[in-house]
């Protein structure tokens, strides 16, 4: 089992406490859209990481013919396990396998 949770950004709270940072607002966003404009890959990570470190959360949305999410999913790590942890690479999301 990994470490993964290193990756996971976070920020200097109250009397220097760390703390994830939990809010978009706070991170490296990326995201893939479809013909839609709806995200379908989203990806995380801490600010001046590169698309190509292993140290990206990602997550891919499915949508109904409405337009309507009806699901979100991880990819599999090395060990097969579908994880939201920061340990993924965002130029590779295509070729991962989401459950």
């Amino acid at each position: 089992m990994s470490n993964s949770y290193i990756n996971r950004p976070f920020k200097w709270g109250a009397n220097d406490r760390r703390e994830f940072i939990v809010q978009d607002s706070e991170v490296a966003l990326r995201c893939e859209n479809n013909a839609s404009g709806s995200p379908i890959y989203v990806g995380r990570a801490k600010v001046g990481i590169l698309d190509a470190d292993t140290k990206w959360q990602i997550c891919f949305i499915a949508y109904d013919i409405n337009d309507g999410v009806t699901s979100v999913t991880w990819p599999e790590n090395s060990s097969g396990i579908a994880s939201s942890s920061y340990e993924f690479v965002w130029d590779d999301r295509v070729g991962y396998t989401f459950s």
